[in-house]
């Protein structure tokens, strides 16, 4: 190995915990942050005044585990659900600490992906400790807006900024899911539905999956309001309005799981009906060619006395009764009204 990677890879086990910590900011009581270097964190969450601080870690870095359980300024309830692999949403107050585990929609680079993943957090009114073993849309939109000077004057107001980029990104979901139901909608009222039973699996197993998240978020913040409302108005009051809107979301999401429902039961029905047109007609195709065939067969044997046999165009006297047969049970078949 090389001198450069074996002093890399040195670094790397002997580093400071806090050299896991993805970014940390200090807010001011006007709300403006500033970044706090990594080595600096432990220094700041420890120095008192009137600024409160973010700090937001990767949960697939070890070293930012080992900062959980040595440095945090945490209860150790708190550090377990930071550090704990379980995906069951929580939200919990331990004294002064609000302790959760929300859903969030996986960021990949650029855009926002479909996976639903988990962000942790432990906050107080000075601090805001936040987890995740992917990177996250609300998170990272959020630090971008502070890098482009939003501010934020309370740990509520932040939390609240990231609740509001996944309702919203959420939203922008919906609105998508019910522009591809309109699409299949269309292709299902007008042509075969080829492939629009499977796109519409696809959307309602999404709805599906984010309607089972909402719902489990908004009971969260509805018990958490009243348990607030005793020691912070302000946070109950911020809670109640953040599932008050996903309510509302959750309400537009239903409606798609629901209409995406009605559209594959009325994709299957068509499905169906052309199934048996098509086996109708495969039936009445076998019906009138079925006596033919027994015509046909019956000249095929190779007996003495054949009809035809030694008669000039025997051929087309058998072939005319073939198809006389045939006609005959067309007849019936449409006498009986089973056309």
């Amino acid at each position: 190995m090389p001198a450069s990677a074996r002093t890399h890879a040195i670094d790397l086990a002997n580093g400071h915990p806090a050299t896991g910590i993805v970014w940390a900011f200090r807010f001011a009581a006007d709300g403006t942050a500033e970044r706090i270097a990594n080595d600096k964190v432990d220094e700041s969450l420890r120095a008192p005044g009137d600024t409160w601080i973010w700090v937001h870690l990767a949960l697939a870095d070890n070293r930012c585990r080992g900062w959980i359980a040595q440095h945090a300024p945490i209860s150790e309830l708190a550090r377990e659900v930071l550090a704990s692999p379980e995906k069951h949403l929580r939200l919990d107050v331990l004294g002064d600490e609000i302790v959760g585990v929300v859903p969030d929609l996986q960021q990949d680079f650029v855009e926002t992906g479909e996976d639903l993943v988990r962000l942790r957090f432990v906050m107080t009114d000075r601090m805001m400790i936040t987890a995740r073993q992917h990177p996250v849309h609300s998170v990272e939109h959020v630090r971008r807006a502070i890098e482009s000077g939003k501010r934020f004057p309370s740990v509520v107001s932040f939390l609240d900024a990231i609740i509001d980029h996944f309702a919203d990104a959420i939203a922008q979901m919906g609105e998508a899911l019910g522009g591809e139901l309109d699409v299949i909608e269309e292709n299902v009222m007008r042509d075969e539905p080829a492939d629009e039973q499977r796109r519409v699996g696809k959307v309602r197993l999404q709805a599906a999956r984010v309607h089972r998240q909402l719902a489990q978020l908004k009971a969260m913040f509805a018990r958490l309001e009243p348990r607030l409302a005793a020691h912070n108005k302000q946070a109950a009051e911020a809670v109640g309005a953040l599932a008050h809107k996903l309510e509302a979301i959750d309400h537009e999401i239903g409606s798609i799981y629901e209409r995406s429902r009605l559209l594959l039961d009325e994709a299957a029905a068509k499905v169906s009906a052309i199934t048996n047109k098509r086996l109708f007609t495969l039936s009445i195709l076998t019906a009138c060619l079925l006596p033919p065939t027994l015509v046909t067969g019956f000249f095929g044997m190779n007996t003495k006395d054949m009809p035809f046999q030694n008669t000039d165009g025997g051929t087309w006297m058998a072939l005319l009764v073939a198809f006389a047969a045939g006609a005959i049970s067309f007849w019936a078949l449409r006498k009986m009204r089973a056309l």
